[in-house]
């Protein structure tokens, strides 16, 4: 392997420099001079700057996320000798208010299945109530996922890992994009279900199944109030869930292409295109770096993902089929408009779902 062009070595403050027992460097101080004690004084306060990590890049994104409990921070694992302690560590607010919200959702998805009655026929109704039950055990499987992945702590060890100041830019806008336009879909999708359960004096009361069709309220105002809070939470976890993942990947995916770009300028700059096998260990070690990251993120978030998928083509094929067949069955124009807009959101989920795999094989390969 030919030589390459030197590269400057840098030492920190505290290397001691001996030469011939002539001196040493002191602290405080960043060059020796031979010459009678001539010296260059750094300024101690002076400090290096910390790389930004991958959590600060994507703080707007988290803080949406631990807002409705899909992410927090591991339990510490330095909780000292006394059993009270470590138990108070490991069981306090922001893990039990996760488990409480997944616990919500799974109780929402057992609901969801005593929607049907004996009078129930092919049509739109009962259409809408296969992509309820369809819908609430989705979002429950994608809450529980990062519940363990937040848990455990794999998905902590990925937020925690360094970003260069290209990389960090890359990841601050795309947080900040993408949790803009989770949060108006959110608004949207719970107008449209206000609408359904307050204001259409019962057209969507199957959402507050089992009442009302297996036990009659006379006012039901409350239970549909319930419900309304009840299906923000599903919608957050449908959402964050799949703009956190494709976030990561396009994060992933921008750091595998910084890899690649260093590789070949390196390969531009040396007249004989050959690499050092310095420079090759250290892309080596970066390629890896994120290699890693990717499989933790697939280890912990594939049940999440898969469900996402399949779900999510099952939502579209019904959708699909009730806009273009059973359209004229439904005379609210607002209904229409909700059909369309849940069209839109699942093509757009399957969407980002496909090219966040996508996009990583690309670059990785």
């Amino acid at each position: 392997m030919t030589s390459v062009r030197p590269r400057p070595q840098i030492f920190s403050r505290e290397t001691v420099l001996g030469v011939e027992g002539k001196g040493a460097m002191e602290s405080g101080l960043l060059f020796v001079n031979n010459n009678k004690g001539s010296k260059v004084a750094v300024d101690d306060e002076i400090v290096p700057r910390r790389n930004m990590t991958i959590a600060e890049g994507v703080r707007p994104l988290l803080a949406s996320m631990k807002l409705f409990g899909l992410y927090f921070s591991p339990p510490s694992k330095d909780a000292g000798d006394d059993p009270k302690e470590q138990k108070s560590r490991k069981w306090n607010a922001y893990i039990i208010y996760p488990v409480a919200v997944v616990v919500l959702l799974w109780i929402n998805a057992i609901r969801a299945f005593s929607v049907f009655t004996r009078t129930d026929k092919f049509g739109v109704v009962l259409f809408n109530k296969l992509i309820l039950i369809n819908w609430c055990m989705q979002c429950a499987v994608s809450q529980t996922a990062f519940y363990a992945a937040s848990y455990s702590g794999r998905l902590a060890s990925v937020f925690n890992q360094d970003l260069d100041d290209h990389c960090a830019r890359h990841a601050r806008k795309s947080a900040i994009v993408f949790t803009a336009i989770a949060w108006l879909v959110i608004t949207a999708g719970s107008s449209f279900i206000i609408y359904g359960l307050l204001i259409t004096d019962g057209e969507k009361d199957y959402f507050i199944t089992p009442l009302q069709n297996h036990i009659v309220v006379s006012n039901p105002l409350i239970p549909r109030i319930i419900a309304c809070v009840v299906i923000v939470y599903v919608l957050s976890a449908h959402i964050f869930s799949q703009t956190t993942t494709f976030v990561l990947a396009k994060i992933f995916s921008h750091q595998f292409m910084k890899v690649n770009e260093t590789l070949r300028s390196f390969l531009q700059d040396n007249d004989r295109r050959q690499v050092s096998e310095t420079d090759i260990e250290l892309l080596r070690q970066k390629h890896q770096q994120i290699a890693m990251n990717v499989n933790h993120v697939d280890d912990c978030l594939m049940f999440s993902n898969a469900s996402a998928f399949c779900c999510q083509v099952f939502s579209a094929i019904i959708l699909l089929y009730t806009i273009t067949f059973c359209h004229s069955t439904v005379g609210d124009p607002v209904f229409i408009s909700c059909y369309i807009f849940w069209m839109f959101l699942v093509s757009v989920g399957l969407a980002l779902t496909a090219a966040g795999g996508i996009m990583v094989h690309h670059y990785v390969r």
